[in-house]
């Protein structure tokens, strides 16, 4: 699994929660948390994730019960290096003498 930056997890993570309509996703420095809202509930996620498969958070219902939130992840694409195919060349043939 490859480890991913504060930065990366934040984009990845609120491209996943546009799909559920969230009002957008905030970072908790102090708490090491980010969190959203989903119709009423607040949802947090921990900077650290350890399912590289699923996000895992808790989601807050007001100020009642609490409950384990999972979500699937969408996978990232991993862009391959472009490589420049190499020109091929004309080998022009030597010119040989004529034995005769």
């Amino acid at each position: 699994m490859t480890i991913l930056s504060l930065k990366q997890l934040h984009s990845a993570l609120s491209e996943d929660l546009k799909k559920l309509g969230t009002e957008g996703l905030s970072s908790d420095l102090t708490r090491k948390t980010f969190s959203t809202r989903v119709h009423g509930a607040v949802i947090e996620f921990a900077h650290k994730q350890s399912d590289p498969a699923f996000w895992s958070g808790v989601k807050h219902y007001g100020s009642g019960p609490s409950s384990r939130f999972r979500m699937r992840r969408t996978a990232v694409e991993t862009l391959e290096p472009v490589t420049k195919p190499t020109a091929r060349r004309k080998v022009k043939a030597a010119a040989l003498p004529v034995a005769e």
